[in-house]
């Protein structure tokens, strides 16, 4: 696609032309807004360990993939890998030695790039199903983009007049009680004044003032990092919502989990049965009074018991 075949919102973030979607299967395009929004403040910007941290974690998906290539791309392309790779691990060890949270910013950025992993491989699940016994497509277009939405997009990431009130709108910091919300739209909410004052010269240019007279607005549904912000304690009166978008299911249901902040997390079903009536790729599950749960191999999302069924809903 042309450079011309996209545009840009007031704040300068870029979109296909023929949608408006930031990541289009359908026309191909697909842009990270992250540094724009940095650049003019709706968010926080990352630090410089957690820049290296994205380095590292984008070179060794490249190198994962590199070694499913057929054929194998040569020696040479390898060696340049390895070596941004050496690069990007002697500076978080600088880090390290420095006192910086390396750990912390590594988990953020391995995540993320699982994230696009498991997505890749959810699509080419999705479309095994769609045409069995095929074994090459043909990524973009329309069908493409139909079957992204159908099987591996996030629930809403927003619902009229409902308000994020668990997470930092500009520091994306994750909250067990609810935050401050902004005064005038009663929508997005801040950690601490500092955060406010942050982001308030670019957050104004979309802050919609709500009548005075209406009560606050209801409150989003769960995502996992507000699930795992308590620790493994249940969250109770509220619910978790999440697609599922690959499924994994050997003996029991087993399904990657994508919310709508496009983290993904685990589901594993352990009751009676060792299913989720319902579940499927593409469904939408619901659980009032979630908790958090870390499995043996070291990956989070949801344990789901016997009991815990009555508070599931598969849409």
């Amino acid at each position: 696609m042309g450079i011309g075949e996209h545009t840009q919102d007031k704040y300068g973030r870029c979109f296909c032309k023929d949608h408006h979607r930031e990541t289009c299967n359908e026309c191909c395009l697909s842009f990270d807004n992250r540094h724009i929004e940095e650049k003019v403040g709706l968010r926080k910007k990352r630090s410089e360990v957690e820049l290296v941290a994205e380095q590292k974690a984008i070179i060794l998906s490249a190198l994962r993939g590199m070694e499913q290539m057929r054929p194998r791309p040569n020696e040479e392309r390898f060696e340049m890998h390895y070596e941004f790779l050496r690069q990007a691990e002697e500076k978080l060890e600088r880090f390290a030695a420095a006192g910086e949270d390396v750990e912390s910013a590594l988990t953020k950025a391995n995540d993320r790039e699982m994230a696009c992993e498991l997505e890749r491989m959810a699509l080419g699940q999705a479309l095994s199903k769609q045409k069995p016994g095929q074994t090459k497509f043909n990524l973009g277009g329309p069908e493409h983009q139909s079957i992204f939405e159908d099987f591996i997009s996030p629930p809403a990431r927003k619902s009229k007049g409902k308000a994020e009130a668990f997470t930092c709108d500009f520091c994306s910091t994750t909250s067990v009680v609810k935050l401050q919300l902004c005064s005038r739209c009663r929508k997005v909410a801040y950690c601490n004044k500092s955060c406010q004052k942050a982001a308030w010269k670019a957050h104004k240019k979309q802050c919609v003032e709500l009548n005075p007279t209406k009560k606050n607005p209801k409150t989003l549904n769960l995502t996992w990092d507000q699930v795992e912000a308590h620790d493994g304690a249940p969250v109770e009166g509220r619910t978790l919502e999440v697609c599922a978008i690959l499924d994994e299911s050997m003996m029991r249901h087993v399904f990657s989990c994508k919310d709508r902040a496009g983290v993904i997390r685990r589901v594993a079903a352990y009751t009676n049965s060792g299913q989720i009536a319902g579940l499927k790729q593409g469904a939408i599950l619901r659980w009032k009074n979630p908790r958090f749960h870390y499995f043996m191999d070291g990956n989070g999302g949801a344990r789901i018991e016997e009991e815990d069924l009555a508070n599931i809903t598969i849409v």
